[in-house]
């Protein structure tokens, strides 16, 4: 093992001594320590953000509070971060960190399609009414049934596809490491020849994708005058970690001095500016509405403010209106 960093200084600044002692790192001056600092202070906030979420659904046995839009877009933004992180070579610890934040979106989605199927109940309530009547809730609930199906196809396909890219860069770099003869060592991959490019694609797809995300749950939430069902907890841990990491490259020294850093952080940097900027609109939106479904409890609420419930549930109401007003004729009638 090394006794100590090499250069010793890099920039005109010395390494510090006691975090090479303690973790073998080498961190250049108290500016670069701060920097990194705050890189870890993100990473927490980014593993902890949509737990708060998985437990409102839980709670609320519904999901209705959320945009399925914003959610696809969180998880293809994921996606084009790990990918963006696999064929730019990053550290197998930003990999991993990838591959969990696009776990923990499927299992916002396991929940989303577990918790919409409870509309089957309501179609059971139905029975009792015509034939017509119940021919159109089917129909509604086939039309549903189809884009869920569907939306899990196109997730399953896409995160099929980026581990099969990820197994077959890591296969083809260990093949070439272990090859004793030059001549043994296969051509390079598309993915492998043009990897910085396509990294740089992957990362400004990304920032895209994150800065799109919000917008269709901001237009929800506007739509429905409420943020019920919605954990403020995610979007501020969310702000959190895209707040820490803007200041951890912000303050790194590299930032000042060195002009492809800021090239290759360019679409990183915008895409947490920017979806900061979208959460303050949340924020704001959660002030103002999170009063106003205090007195629906949550049996009614998971219920009826589902999109995907609300309009069987009003075409029950007519229904029972309009069974009530037969039943009400007919004892009249037998009077």
């Amino acid at each position: 093992m090394a006794e100590s960093c090499d250069p010793l200084i890099r920039d005109g600044v010395s390494y510090i001594q006691w975090i090479f002692d303690t973790f073998g790192s080498c961190i250049y001056g108290n500016q670069e320590l701060i920097s990194i600092a705050f890189g870890y202070l993100s990473v927490f906030c980014w593993l902890n953000a949509q737990f708060p979420q998985l437990i409102e659904n839980f709670r609320n046995k519904s999901v209705s509070g959320l945009s399925v839009p914003f959610l696809f877009n969180w998880l293809l933004g994921d996606i084009s971060n790990l990918l963006g992180c696999i064929l730019t070579n990053q550290l197998p610890f930003q990999v991993y960190l990838a591959i969990y934040f696009c776990i923990v979106d499927l299992c916002l989605f396991y929940q989303y399609f577990y918790y919409t199927r409870g509309r089957a109940s309501i179609r059971e309530l139905t029975r009792n009414s015509s034939d017509e009547e119940r021919k159109k809730l089917e129909i509604n609930s086939s039309h549903k049934d189809i884009t869920t199906v569907t939306t899990f196809a196109i997730m399953f396909l896409m995160f099929h596809f980026t581990r099969r890219t990820a197994s077959t860069i890591t296969t083809s770099s260990l093949h070439a490491l272990r090859s004793p003869n030059v001549d043994d060592i296969p051509s390079k991959t598309f993915f492998q020849e043009n990897s910085l490019l396509i990294g740089r694609i992957f990362a400004w797809t990304c920032a895209i994708l994150y800065l799109s995300s919000r917008i269709p749950q901001i237009i929800k939430n506007h739509k429905r005058k409420s943020v019920e069902g919605l954990s403020i907890f995610m979007f501020i841990f969310a702000a959190l970690g895209n707040l820490n990491y803007s200041l951890s490259i912000f303050i790194n020294p590299r930032f000042s001095r060195d002009d492809s850093y800021v090239r290759e952080t360019i679409p990183y940097v915008l895409g947490a500016i920017g979806t900061l900027g979208f959460d303050l609109t949340i924020f704001v939106q959660w002030y103002r509405w999170r009063r106003n479904n205090k007195g629906v409890d949550k049996a009614t609420y998971a219920m009826l403010m589902s999109d995907e419930v609300c309009e069987e549930a009003l075409m029950m109401d007519e229904i029972y209106k309009r069974n009530s007003i037969e039943s009400e004729d007919s004892s009249n009638y037998d009077d």
